[in-house]
């Protein structure tokens, strides 16, 4: 065998695995969009992805392992922390990034399904909190740098200040209240960063201080107000 046709069967399975998995899991979501975490089972899944029931059962032996690893394969660990350079584009940037997974048709069956399978089974319990706190760590580590800026008081918690954000949003994909547009998302954020903000100086909103730059928080006073001259 040539070395090229050994390299070429050393990466067919690992190719071949991935595609596998990758159908299993578009089916997995797909059956819980239609059907629920209630109507779930690994049968309909095997049968939807076009995988052998036997290979299924020997890679996800359980419904809540299949749906654990749904939700694990959209884990925001790998997701770079925005840096437009201004606080608000940063929470502009991480809530739209947050909004498009959650108004797929993945996400909405995947949220959904959890809000009814959370409290019936302790692995899907332990996945969704590690989901959200990945989730949560990307958000906070941008809080904290404009903390150590001095654009946001020193005190503020970043992971309150987190949900404080994203609470909305999940509201408004779990029970349609209205859209999900870029303004909608800016309000949410200007509501949830009153009271954060350190002292915003005369004439300035807290939209102004949100939108200060990088440059602009190096000028900030000691009283902590931007310095506008």
């Amino acid at each position: 065998m040539s070395s090229r046709s050994a390299s070429n069967s050393k990466r067919r399975p690992g190719g071949r695995s991935a595609r596998i998995r990758q159908a299993v899991l578009d089916a997995a979501f797909a059956e819980l969009g239609e059907k629920g975490y209630g109507g779930l089972s690994i049968e309909a899944v095997a049968l939807r992805s076009g995988v052998a029931k036997t290979t299924v059962y020997r890679r996800w032996p359980t419904r809540d392992e299949l749906v654990a690893d749904a939700l694990d394969s959209r884990s925001d660990r790998n997701e770079p922390v925005p840096d437009t350079g201004s606080l608000r584009g940063d929470l502009k940037e991480f809530c739209e990034g947050v909004r498009a997974k959650l108004t797929s048709n993945h996400g909405k069956a995947m949220l959904k399904s959890l809000v009814a399978a959370v409290d019936q089974s302790p692995e899907i319990t332990n996945t969704v909190e590690r989901f959200w706190r990945e989730r949560r760590d990307v958000g906070g580590h941008l809080i904290e740098r404009w903390i150590r800026r001095g654009v946001m008081r020193p005190e503020t918690d970043a992971d309150v200040l987190v949900e404080a954000i994203l609470a909305p949003i999940y509201l408004r994909v779990l029970l349609p209240g209205g859209p999900l547009t870029g303004d909608v998302l800016e309000r949410f954020i200007d509501l949830a960063l009153d009271g954060v903000l350190e002292d915003v100086a005369p004439g300035r909103t807290i939209t102004d201080k949100a939108s200060a730059t990088a440059s602009d928080a190096t000028g900030v006073e000691r009283t902590g107000r931007v310095n506008t001259t």
